[in-house]
């Protein structure tokens, strides 16, 4: 009898999931940004969670929310400004590149750039006008996702565990312990999972604070807080920033431009990417490294931002479920040689 009800009960819950799924798919970035940024607040709302469980809920997600929306919109506006400046004066980037030529010695090829240039910029121009419904279109829904992505976070804070009791009524008696103990090791793993990476994102956006200050980067702590959110979704996302950094540099001086690449590449990227941020929310989460580090790669090329947090929880889910499991495997085994 429970072995039926087992199967009904997931076979319920699979249909109502794939059909939330299907019509939800539109926003699904919002609602999984809003989960994952439930688990990062969490830590916050269970220290202030004697003020009560509403309040807490909306003072942790603002914690989290403000700082990265602050950083969103603003990296934003100052992103479409700087690109609208570049297509309408690319007379600049032309003599920059003139100028990048004369220093490494090469002096011929002048009418050549700037009929490339012109073009070019004269493409993008064209391209861009025509396409503006359709850029609109997304940036509407960026920020739609973004406004849903806060709505979630707060409701998983306050009601999730409300949820979560309910649910486990609904469990036979018999099975209710084992139940709580199973949601109960699957929340520990996710929080583990994206409080760690959120660490790491603060690190990483500090860390290269020094390093645009140094090379006299314009926009420094602006730039500092964009790698902050970049750092958020793993593996990719760093290169938005570094590499735009680097082609003005190289723009400005060949020397500097090439130093920053090189340490940025070592210092923003492979040691943060490849080993600090593997082995860190590896450790907390109890996730092998270089699955880990796996899952974010895959998930980012087959969901894009959807499944550079799907994947990652999906491992994080097999890894709950392993660890349960384990444990109970080794707790009967030492009640048994107890009993012997």
């Amino acid at each position: 009898m429970n072995k039926y009800w087992s199967l009904v009960l997931l076979v319920s819950i699979l249909a109502v999931l794939s059909l939330t799924f299907y019509f939800f798919t539109p926003l699904l970035d919002g609602i999984i940004m809003g989960v994952v940024f439930a688990y990062v607040a969490k830590p916050v709302k269970r220290r202030i969670e004697n003020i009560g469980r509403i309040k807490a809920s909306v003072i942790a997600t603002m914690i989290v929310i403000l700082p990265v929306s602050v950083l969103m919109f603003y990296g934003l506006i100052q992103g479409l400004n700087q690109a609208i400046y570049l297509i309408t004066h690319y007379k600049v980037i032309e003599s920059g590149i003139l100028n990048f030529l004369n220093k490494i010695g090469i002096e011929e090829g002048e009418e050549y750039v700037r009929w490339i240039t012109s073009n070019i910029f004269s493409l993008l121009q064209s391209t861009i006008q025509p396409s503006a419904v359709e850029i609109t279109k997304k940036a509407t829904l960026l920020i739609l996702n973004f406004f849903i992505s806060i709505v979630v976070c707060f409701y998983a804070l306050a009601d999730m565990e409300n949820f979560v009791r309910r649910t486990t009524s609904v469990v036979p008696e018999d099975r209710r312990e084992e139940f709580r103990r199973f949601v109960e090791e699957i929340d520990v793993t996710f929080e583990s999972l994206w409080f760690g990476n959120f660490v790491v994102a603060i690190l990483i956006g500090l860390a290269s604070l020094p390093f645009f200050l140094h090379f006299n980067v314009p926009f420094a702590p602006l730039l500092s807080g964009l790698m902050f959110l970049a750092a958020l979704i793993p593996i990719f996302a760093e290169w938005m920033i570094i590499l735009p950094v680097s082609l003005y540099l190289l723009l400005v001086d060949i020397e500097k431009g090439l130093t920053f690449l090189l340490i940025g590449v070592i210092f923003l990227y492979i040691l943060p990417e490849l080993i600090l941020r593997p082995y860190f929310v590896g450790y907390t989460s109890k996730i092998h490294p270089l699955v880990l580090m796996l899952a974010f790669i895959g998930g980012g090329l087959v969901g894009g931002i959807s499944g550079f947090f799907i994947a990652p929880m999906v491992v994080g889910l097999a890894t709950a479920i392993y660890n349960y499991y384990t444990k109970e495997e080794l707790a009967t085994e030492n009640h048994d040689s107890e009993s012997v």
